[in-house]
């Protein structure tokens, strides 16, 4: 069975079970019940996040802070208390792991992504990690986007880390060189239609640059028509790609890359905040060799390389760089990410842009809604799971792109015209 790190603390809740009926309603899941939320609600805050911060910051008890700022990345969770014990953190950052540093990049950056420049600015000095580093470079260029930064982070990148051969290093390099540069997206007739990919089960996920808008789901079958409701409308569901560090694509627990992902098949995770829905398995370039990704037992000796995964697309998308986003965050060691539904409680992300929806750490996450009882009501992942049952869909290709900047979520308005063009070119 997969690892699965798209949600955090899922060890602790690890343990808990639920009983689920097969493809079909109701489906009771123990830990969505009203009282157990409010229990676990009140575990999180009174002990995960105020006991274990109330302890001075010391190397024995890091683990019991770094457990504090996953629940409040969890709960989304600031006031005056979060923002003073922080503040401390960072008093004692510089003399502690680079575990700890990196988790407290990322509760900051999830939390408070502007109030502790001055506090990042000076470990992105001092480090010589290239982790810390990066997560530094990400937090400032996301807290101020002046050129006196971008010009500040590079010299840092030319003068610390001379000759180094680090994948994250070359990607926000790469970012820094082409700072608001944006080409158009290549045509979406030639990603839809089924020579793209051909003869394979394609689900394409579909999101706006801004990950605080939900996208939407889109399955293409093998003949290359896309799966229809009854009523002969396209199937679609609405999906969150959003992570709730908000990182960029290449670190780990950011927001889900653009790009081709290869789905192995279905999975039932045991872990609390996913829940049993069954989920889609993905793997990204690198995390498994050329072979499984292309389901080709004769690339079994084959390195991963760029052109190998250019192979795959439409020559008006090879140079579209967004496209090569999974490639990318697989070569810095990105890894488990899978499309899955939810049972985190969606209060704690209310007068967010994406509520109801609920975010993970980088996976696909398929809106779901369970009363308070703990019994499903609504399925977003179900229903993609029993589109790909019509047609005994077991494996294939996920392919993520982002279609614009627009400020409100992708609708199927703005794809229809596109697929009905791609179905007619059969």
């Amino acid at each position: 069975m997969k690892k699965y790190l798209c949600l955090f603390y899922s060890l602790i809740f690890a343990t808990q079970l639920f009983a689920q009926g097969q493809s079909t309603d109701p489906v009771y899941f123990e830990s969505t019940t009203q009282q157990n939320r409010i229990r676990l609600y009140k575990q999180l805050v009174d002990t995960s996040i105020r006991q274990y911060l109330s302890d001075p910051i010391a190397d024995s008890t890091e683990g019991e802070w770094n457990e504090a700022f996953w629940s409040i990345e969890l709960l989304v969770y600031k006031n005056d208390f979060i923002k003073k014990k922080l503040t401390e953190a960072w008093k004692k950052a510089g003399g502690l792991s680079e575990y700890f540093q990196n988790n407290l990049l990322e509760v900051c950056n999830a939390v408070y992504p502007t109030e502790f420049k001055k506090q990042v600015n000076d470990l992105l000095n001092k480090t010589t990690s290239i982790p810390v580093f990066i997560r530094c470079a990400e937090y400032l260029l996301q807290a101020d986007q002046s050129l006196v930064t971008r010009n500040a982070i590079q010299t840092l990148i030319d003068t610390k880390f001379t000759g180094a051969n680090h994948a994250g290093l070359t990607i926000i390099k790469n970012r820094l060189s082409s700072w608001r540069q944006t080409k158009p997206l290549p045509t979406l007739n030639d990603v839809l239609n089924k020579n793209f990919l051909a003869e394979q089960t394609v689900i394409y996920s579909l999101q706006r640059k801004n990950r605080n808008y939900p996208g939407i789901v889109i399955i293409r079958r093998p003949d290359g028509s896309f799966v229809k409701n009854k009523d002969s409308s396209f199937f679609h569901v609405s999906q969150l790609a959003r992570a709730v560090t908000n990182y960029p694509f290449y670190i780990t627990n950011g927001n889900t890359p653009q790009g081709i992902f290869r789905w192995t098949g279905f999975g039932i995770s045991g872990l609390a905040f996913i829940g049993p829905t069954p989920n889609l398995q993905l793997v990204l370039p690198y995390e498994v060799n050329p072979s499984v990704f292309f389901a080709d037992t004769g690339l079994v000796n084959t390195a991963w390389q760029k052109e190998i995964y250019s192979s795959m697309l439409p020559a008006s998308w090879k140079n579209y760089e967004g496209m090569y986003e999974s490639f990318y965050a697989g070569s810095t060691g990105r890894s488990a990410i899978i499309m899955h539904g939810t049972t985190v409680d969606p209060a704690y992300y209310k007068g967010q842009l994406y509520y109801p929806q609920t975010p993970s750490l980088g996976c696909l996450c398929s809106y779901e809604e369970w009363d308070k009882k703990g019994f499903r009501v609504k399925s977003n992942q179900q229903q993609i799971d029993d589109a790909l049952d019509t047609f005994d869909a077991s494996n294939g290709y996920v392919v993520v792109l982002e279609l614009n900047n627009e400020k409100k979520p992708v609708s199927i308005d703005e794809v229809r015209k596109f697929m009905l063009q791609a179905e007619k070119n059969n």
